[in-house]
């Protein structure tokens, strides 16, 4: 008897340390009531907070947006009885890492996984089929995903916006041919975030106010921000087999940049922000709505990014860059009189069904418009002298027109619906083009061609402009490679950067009267003479070095500083030769204007010492690089003797001309103190003073100026050792494995008294 019961205790202290080596308790949900589950099996929504999701083997159908926007939930595993998930379902999840599906599953659905910034790689089992319309979307961290041959059925938007994405799949299968055509479409990917950071240089500085680690916004942060051109990339891809039988997709000269997130805050306060670093204020618009101001239109809201605020529309004249980006509460969109462009995103990615712009709009710029999915109805002025790429690429007012043939009212203009409806025309811009003659002749009244409109028509061989039209724009019959004769109309003052690329138009075609032609207009425009050459700021991006024809002179890569004594400067990633141009002011217009807009939010707290410069950044071409896209231009400039002992920031103005603010590091080097920041654009900087004084723990000493040392945080793994896994038991459990040992010990242990 005493035998047993010893053995009965060992057994009873065994169990308690397999208890204790099991995982933490939660991750297997099934009886918890986190989830809402119908009688049928359908989870309708998912209302925990674990990070570590398993759904109960009870499920068999996930509802739509059953996880939608959940930020708390990594890894989900789904069982294998889930027979369907409906779209949306984890939409917009940004922090879900890994997904595990189950063998039950033969689809995944439209939308289901699109918005998850932080899925970085994917397997696909053999058991999903087909993959649906814009299932992955915008999944720009996505880098790899593995599809078997069982896959056979894969949406041509099923990975829109993956720009890193390489495709895994065994050589002939379906997904091994879509991989081919999605990395030509990749390359066309709309690039419109800026991946650049800038992070604290000191790795010594604990400091948690939010307002001095943030970037600044704008071009020169890590603000999402448009800053490479579509095309900018070629991709090619090398194709092995694994030992496995299945094979890798190796990419080169892929779009680096990666998608960034911003969020609108209701439909008043516009905020401009990177989940990983900016702390969202929220505020109202100062600003009251002009009269004439319909209902529907948010006043001048103020956009908040790092510590100085920014508006939607600056002076009442200027929507800037991403101003309403991502918003769904615009459907029809009116905006008030005295607007004259329309900046870069700025309604990208939002609900707006119809957008009515009134008179006296002159721009649209690079992506404003893109991909509004309800946008089917547009309004332009009279007033419209340039619409820039993709301003209106990814709606239905531009791909419902080009996807279908002959006469339909698209809102073209009534004098203008010429040729069968293959040009969609409104305010006397020539939008898009969908025939197929050989001979194109432009109906009068169109005023500007927008950028890419014929852009590779092969089918074009003759073109005849009219008198009418005073603008070509970007790439407007770039790759129409059969075109080999065109009319003009007698009243075009300029042809913008690449229009005529990769035609058979001659620059000696171009009347004498056109003096304005942009960069790369025709292939032989560098053997002309006498030209006034322009250029777009497309052509003014770092990585756009082959719109500029800069020669890649990579003896001599890195950057040459002149103007400033004594000034030092690093570009990251730099291929080629570079000159950094540094000029100290004594005032700017722009500058003050930026000030003076910014000063009743800054109270007056940089009105102190400051210095001003202008940058300028430049390769072969000399053309002016304004934009870095996601390569840091790291600069230091002596301090000046008026800013010595004083704690420092850099003020700049982005592309709308408001003012943003970025942090700077103070250097000692060999007795000399250097003001050391990074940049993402070029644009006119202030030294300024905090008004603080600088204490000695503020001051990096280095024997090298630039890129002094610094680290990133330490990256720690999970604990899978006993004691780590002691630590993630709940009191549930250790109360279970206390009572179990404590039981196991008294029965080892305990005498029977002798009677």
């Amino acid at each position: 008897m005493k035998r047993i019961r010893k053995l009965l205790g060992v057994i009873l202290i065994i169990v308690a340390l397999l208890v204790m080596q099991l995982p933490p308790l939660g991750a297997d949900a099934a009886s918890v009531p986190e989830f809402s589950i119908s009688g049928s099996g359908t989870l309708l929504s998912y209302n925990g907070t674990r990070s570590d999701v398993v759904i109960p083997s009870s499920v068999i159908e996930i509802a739509t947006d059953a996880f939608r926007d959940n930020d708390n939930i990594r890894k989900v595993t789904i069982p294998n009885s889930v027979r369907k998930i409906n779209e949306y379902a984890f939409w917009d999840c940004d922090n879900l890492e890994t997904v595990v599906i189950g063998t039950g599953l033969t689809k995944i659905d439209d939308f289901v996984f699109a918005n998850c910034m932080g899925l970085v790689t994917m397997t696909i089992p053999a058991n999903v089929t087909s993959i649906g319309i814009y299932a992955f979307e915008d999944d720009v961290n996505l880098e790899s995903i593995t599809i078997t041959e069982k896959t056979h059925i894969i949406h041509e938007s099923a990975f829109d916006g993956c720009y890193k994405l390489v495709i895994f799949a065994p050589e002939g299968s379906y997904a091994w041919e879509y991989a081919k055509g999605f990395y030509t479409r990749q390359a066309q990917f709309p690039v419109y975030e800026d991946t650049g950071r800038i992070d604290d240089p000191d790795p010594s500085d604990t400091d948690t106010d939010d307002n001095n680690d943030v970037s600044g916004n704008g071009d020169s942060s890590s603000e999402d921000e448009p800053v490479e051109e579509p095309g900018a990339y070629t991709t090619q891809y090398e194709i092995t087999q694994r030992p496995d039988g299945t094979y890798t997709a190796v990419a080169y000269n892929q779009n680096p940049n990666v998608y960034g997130e911003s969020h609108v805050v209701g439909n008043t306060a516009v905020v401009f922000m990177d989940n990983s670093s900016l702390h969202v204020i929220e505020g109202s618009s100062t600003i009251d709505k002009p009269d004439d101001t319909p209902a529907n239109i948010p006043s001048e809201t103020v956009i908040y990014s790092s510590s100085i605020p920014k508006y939607t529309i600056v002076d009442s004249m200027i929507v800037a860059d991403k101003a309403y980006y991502m918003s769904d509460d615009l459907e029809n969109m009116s905006l008030p009189n005295g607007i004259s462009e329309i900046g870069q995103f700025a309604f990208s990615r939002t609900d707006v069904v119809s957008v009515t712009l009134p008179d006296g709009v002159e721009t649209i710029d690079y992506g404003a418009f893109y991909h509004c999915p309800r946008l089917g109805s547009v309004n332009l002025p009279q007033s419209i002298m340039k619409i820039e790429p993709y301003a209106f690429s990814g709606t239905p007012w531009v791909d419902g027109f080009l996807s279908t043939v002959g006469n339909i009212n698209n809102n073209l203009d009534a004098d203008l619906n010429a040729s069968g409806g293959d040009f969609l025309v409104s305010g006397g811009a020539l939008i898009a083009y969908r025939g197929h003659s050989s001979n194109v002749s432009i109906p009068a009244g169109v005023r500007i061609i927008a950028a890419g409109a014929f852009k590779d028509v092969t089918s074009m061989k003759t073109l005849s402009l009219p008198s009418t039209l005073v603008s070509i724009g970007e790439e407007a019959f770039a790759g129409c490679s059969n075109l080999e004769e065109v009319s003009f109309g007698g009243n075009e003052t300029e042809i913008l950067d690449r229009a005529f690329a990769g035609t058979g138009i001659s620059i000696k075609d171009v009347p004498d009267r056109i003096v304005n032609i942009g960069v790369g207009a025709f292939d032989d425009l560098s053997a002309a003479t006498g030209l006034n050459i322009t250029y777009e700021e497309t052509t003014q991006r770092l990585s756009n070095a082959g719109y500029r024809d800069s020669a890649e002179d990579k003896a001599n890569a890195g950057v040459t500083v002149t103007g400033l004594p004594g000034a030092e400067s690093y570009l990251d990633g730099a291929d080629r030769a570079f000159t950094l141009h540094i000029s100290q002011l004594d005032s700017s217009v722009s500058f003050d204007r930026a000030l003076n807009r910014a000063n009743d939010f800054l109270n007056g707290k940089y009105n102190g010492d400051m210095v001003l410069y202008e940058l300028t950044l430049t390769d072969s071409s000399n053309i002016p690089i304004t934009k870095l896209g996601n390569q840091g231009l790291e600069v230091a400039i002596p301090v000046p003797e008026s800013l010595m002992g004083k704690k420092l920031v850099i003020l700049t103005v982005d592309r709308n001309g408001q003012l943003e603010d970025i942090p700077v590091t103070i250097v000692s080097n060999n007795g000399n103190s250097y003001a050391r920041f990074t940049t993402y654009h070029l644009s006119i900087f202030a030294l300024c003073s905090t008004g603080e004084e600088l204490e000695d723990s503020d001051i990096i000493t280095s024997e090298v100026t630039l890129r002094a040392a610094s680290g990133g945080p330490a990256v720690t793994s999970a604990d899978t050792s006993f004691t780590g896994r002691m630590k993630s038991l709940s009191i549930a459990r250790w109360l279970v494995c206390g009572m179990l040992v404590i039981s196991g010990l008294f029965l080892i242990f305990i005498r029977k008294k002798a009677r």
